[in-house]
């Protein structure tokens, strides 16, 4: 598994994921798996938005101000990653590759939110969360 950039005849950079499939007939074997990757998602998304804080800013060419998210501290670091994923790998049962996966995607569904809440297609009031099982 692993993502490999590719260049398409039009010259932009596209990536490819390449997964592996798992037997899904042994619902009682992954259900924990599921439920505690999940469980660990919303504890990154929960720290991450505890990290946030909002920042008025003006809106360019417009008498408008709007509130904007900041972190307060520097969450992209190798040092801030590290100590969140040590942090959740206490109590993890499973292959430290879970924990390191759900931190990405967990990265990803805030970097998402965040994109689309600049453009305005997304609201401020709560956090954004990964869907239950």
């Amino acid at each position: 598994m692993g993502v490999r950039p590719e260049v398409a005849n039009t010259g932009r950079l596209f990536e490819v994921l390449r997964s592996y499939s798992l037997q899904h007939e042994c619902r009682e074997e992954l259900e924990p798996l599921l439920r505690e990757y999940r469980d660990v998602v919303n504890r990154v998304l929960e720290e991450l938005w505890g990290n946030t804080e909002w920042e008025k800013r003006k809106v360019k060419g417009k008498k408008q101000w709007r509130l904007l998210p900041k972190y307060k501290v520097d969450v992209k670091s190798k040092e801030y990653k590290k100590k969140l994923r040590e942090s959740l790998l206490q109590e993890w049962p499973f292959a430290a590759h879970w924990v390191d996966s759900a931190i990405k995607t967990a990265y990803s569904i805030l970097k998402s939110w965040r994109k689309n809440y600049v453009k305005g297609e997304r609201g401020g009031g709560g956090q954004p969360q990964e869907d239950s099982l």
